[in-house]
């Protein structure tokens, strides 16, 4: 496979990087698979124990993960029957219920397979990180656009 590298005057085809953020997405997704978990369900569980708690809600998960009520609310009741989230009732409002990651779940955390991932990115020179951040946050809003427009 030919990699995004840049042609004889310095540039890359977007095909090609496009290509290679593919395979890195893929690459990144696969690491996912582990610990009896999947991808969506280590997202659902970063997501919790890094939500403040009027967000660590189904609804506020649907929106972050861009999916429906209903599938956030299957991904939790799998993690709740995994015992790595459990229900805890809002006393001022009982129709909410937010929902907060175990002990099991924050020990499995450090153990988060999205810590290679970084690991890899943080060998990068500072200077590459910086632009990697300023140039994939541009891209993700530039996607988010294209997605609402539809």
């Amino acid at each position: 496979m030919d990699f995004a590298e840049p042609d004889h005057a310095g540039a890359a085809s977007p095909q090609a990087i496009a290509d290679v953020m593919l395979q890195i997405a893929h690459i990144a997704d696969s690491l996912g698979y582990t610990h009896g978990l999947k991808p969506s369900q280590w997202t659902a569980l970063r997501y919790f124990a890094g939500a403040n708690n009027s967000q660590r809600t189904v609804s506020a998960f649907a929106d972050f993960h861009a999916t429906t009520r209903g599938a956030a609310s299957q991904m939790v009741e799998v993690l709740v029957g995994k015992e790595l989230l459990v229900r805890v009732p809002v006393p001022e409002d009982r129709r909410v219920t937010q929902l907060h990651p175990t002990p099991k779940a924050l020990e499995l955390l450090r153990h988060d397979p999205l810590n290679d991932f970084a690991g890899v990115i943080a060998g990068l020179p500072d200077d590459d990180q910086y632009k990697l951040a300023e140039t994939l946050t541009s891209l993700l809003r530039g996607l988010l656009e294209k997605r609402q427009s539809v």
